[in-house]
């Protein structure tokens, strides 16, 4: 017997689009798409650089180099994260929402190394720190841009045919 079939039983999925939820479509996709090709670059930038500086310099390098990819993966994430949130908004809505992200992510930056600076901690080694930020940067930006030159994108109506010329009369 099926659930509306059953007497007294109500289906619990609604009927229409989640008001809360935005609607997922074209801009999501490739949103999430570039978010994944991030992570991947991201990601490699950690391994490769906790790799290299753990086999040049040692564990408290390997560390450090790790604290600053860590750091990068979650700078760009959280700002992807927003994009991917506002991805289906229009253009205007989309570009705040990411620019007051970029704003509240480095005051969040600077917060965080201010307070580092301000206890007199010296754990971590500044130049492996400085370079797993660099490395997972350049490989977490180089990612997307490989991704997005691969998108299939299509930005032209390929369904319009035109129509005649009007005569001059």
């Amino acid at each position: 017997m099926a659930v509306d079939e059953q007497p007294g039983v109500v289906d619990p999925t609604p009927a229409g689009p989640v008001p809360d939820r935005p609607a997922t479509g074209a801009a999501t996709a490739y949103a999430r798409h570039l978010l994944f090709a991030g992570l991947l670059g991201g990601h490699l930038g950690l391994i490769g650089s906790v790799a290299v500086f753990a086999a040049v310099r040692g564990g408290v390098a390997a560390a450090s180099a790790a604290v600053g990819s860590v750091v990068a993966i979650l700078f760009f994430s959280l700002g992807q994260a927003v994009v991917l949130r506002y991805a289906e908004r229009n253009g205007s809505g989309l570009l705040v929402a990411a620019l007051g992200s970029y704003g509240v992510r480095i005051a969040g930056l600077a917060g965080a190394l201010s307070l580092y600076e301000g206890a007199g901690l010296q754990i971590l080694d500044r130049t492996a720190t400085s370079l797993g930020v660099v490395a997972t940067v350049l490989l977490w930006t180089t990612a997307e841009v490989v991704a997005f030159a691969r998108m299939r994108m299509p930005v032209y109506d390929l369904g319009y045919t035109p129509r005649p010329p009007r005569s001059g009369k």
